[in-house]
């Protein structure tokens, strides 16, 4: 992409941006097409490319930023990315969270049933019952 320094792209933002040399065309067509006709040549006069080469007290912050807007596309597309398969399991949660509660209700039904009281009879052997599911009442020595 092709960024350029630019002054003025907004009458209330900072004076001096970085923008992609579309998005000023686009700006100065727009001010052409909506803007009231009598603002348009003032605005046109403060907006536009700097041709002037940018002092060496700005170079640094200017090679910042482009260095960063330059990996902008591709973290941004890994974000949309993640975000996509995020949604798609964000949607498909509810019914994996019924099937899980459906499933949790199955296994109670079953462990407490009359064959895995027996079960549990005879592979732990304490006093367990569905009716006192709490292992330290049901098992707690008589004094």
């Amino acid at each position: 992409m092709d960024y350029v320094l630019v002054k003025h792209m907004g009458h209330d933002g900072p004076w001096l941006l970085i923008k992609a040399r579309e998005e000023v065309e686009a700006r100065i067509a727009y001010i052409k097409a909506y803007k009231p006709p009598n603002e348009v040549p003032l605005r046109l006069k403060l907006l536009g490319i700097v041709k002037e080469p940018i002092p060496e007290s700005l170079q640094k912050a200017c090679a910042a930023w482009q260095k960063v807007y330059a990996a902008w596309p591709k973290s941004n597309a890994a974000r949309q990315k993640a975000d996509a398969a995020w949604q798609k399991a964000y949607a498909a949660w509810p019914k994996a969270n019924a099937a899980r509660q459906k499933a949790d209700a199955a296994w109670a039904k079953a462990i407490n049933s009359k064959a895995g009281v027996e079960f549990h009879a005879k592979a732990c052997g304490c006093k367990w019952t569905p009716e006192q599911p709490d292992i330290l009442v049901a098992n707690r020595e008589e004094s």
